[in-house]
């Protein structure tokens, strides 16, 4: 579904590893780190409504935008 999926790990595992290192290292930083769940039917229809493709831009957006709903 995603457009940059060539920027993407190849498989879970690897995006894990990846995604809980640069949790670890913004935490040293001293950043305040949330994990959100971004589900991919609604993330779908809300590409379709904003009328943009999924990729790593579309993510970032959905993800400040359902934050800032809360």
């Amino acid at each position: 579904m995603m457009i940059d999926r060539h920027n993407l790990a190849p498989s879970y595992e690897q995006w894990l590893a990846a995604a809980e290192n640069n949790e670890s290292v913004g935490m040293q930083a001293g950043l305040e780190i949330e994990r959100v769940l971004i589900e991919p039917s609604a993330f779908a229809r809300w590409c379709a409504a904003n009328d943009v493709e999924p990729d790593s831009a579309a993510r970032m957006r959905y993800v400040a935008e359902s934050q800032a709903a809360e």
